[in-house]
């Protein structure tokens, strides 16, 4: 049981949710710049951190209305006349018909419902297939391994290792990378071009982190 690893990977799922729900804030500027970000030799990662660190750097509370334009420009198509963006909704990106409220958001539903959580009923009133929300149930997956390894409960992890890899596998891994490719051609700030990189390098390495665990 990895204790360490499942905290980590819980962590990273948790920013990225933040960042993907919500435009930034003066509070989540704040808090990014005394963040120390990692080195990978992923180079979505690597590059992603480092093109974020250098914007950080550089970035004042002004440059905050520049990601807010840029996040409804990216997520919302705020002011495109062809409509083009990278919508954080799967069923977007899985249905035939490219429409939201699909199957899959009913789906992504039934598993929140089954751990007590109505992401709907709570501060953010989107879809249950929005990005942020299904990276926010693989955090409450993470947590609970931890948790179980924090207490020695083998079955409790184990169970927790099958629900995540299960709702990955059902959900994130069909259309994130995808997804992540539009958020880089779409976006005009450095901020959210390394959040589209950084999320793409760190879904490749989720989908081979069973091979460890």
């Amino acid at each position: 049981m990895n204790k360490a690893l499942m905290s980590a990977r819980g962590n990273v799922y948790r920013f990225l949710a933040r960042i993907f729900i919500l435009e930034v804030d003066k509070k989540l500027l704040n808090d990014m710049k005394k963040m120390t970000f990692p080195e990978s030799d992923e180079s979505d990662i690597g590059d992603g951190y480092a093109k974020l660190k250098a914007y950080l750097a550089e970035a004042s509370e002004e440059n905050i209305i520049d990601t807010e334009v840029d996040y409804a420009k990216v997520f919302l198509a705020a002011g495109e006349a062809t409509g083009l963006a990278a919508f954080p909704y799967e069923s977007i990106y899985t249905s035939k018909k490219k429409m939201m409220n699909e199957s899959c958001t009913s789906d992504a539903e039934k598993y929140y419902a089954a751990r007590g959580l109505k992401a709907k009923a709570g501060m953010y009133k989107i879809p249950d297939d929005h990005v942020g929300l299904e990276f926010e149930f693989m955090a409450v997956l993470c947590e609970e391994a931890a948790s179980a390894a924090d207490s020695e409960n083998e079955a409790a992890y184990e169970k927790a290792l099958k629900d995540q890899k299960e709702f990955f596998d059902r959900h994130i891994r069909k259309w994130v990378p995808v997804f992540c490719n539009d958020v880089i051609k779409y976006a005009r700030t450095d901020f959210y071009k390394a959040v589209g990189m950084i999320t793409r390098g760190f879904i490749s390495q989720e989908a081979k982190v069973w091979d460890i665990l």
